[in-house]
């Protein structure tokens, strides 16, 4: 999966973290990592719900204090390897290696 920083924020701001994991063929939670990691703000808890009731409910912006907008963020994941910077608790079975470039 390779998106830029703005494409990844359009991404998760339009539709659930999981149906993105599910059209990608990822986990929604190397989506949630991905964004941590490159400063993506994603949507709070309880906000697809907000909006499924026809609630304005604000979007958060794409911060440029430590990335540009336009560096552009690898995701692979790849079964029984440990690739990812941060370490990762051994019951996962896959994991992930962010790359920005």
């Amino acid at each position: 999966m390779r998106l830029s920083r703005a494409q990844l924020h359009e991404l998760v701001w339009s539709k659930p973290m999981t149906e993105i994991a599910r059209q990608f063929g990822v986990r929604d939670q190397h989506i949630a990592r991905a964004c941590d990691d490159a400063d993506i703000s994603r949507p709070p808890a309880g906000y697809w719900q907000k909006i499924g009731h026809g609630k304005v409910v604000p979007r958060g912006t794409l911060s440029n204090d430590r990335f540009a907008v336009g560096d552009m963020i690898v995701i692979e994941v790849q079964a029984g390897r440990s690739l990812s910077r941060h370490s990762r608790s051994p019951q996962e079975e896959d994991s992930l290696h962010l790359t920005f470039k």
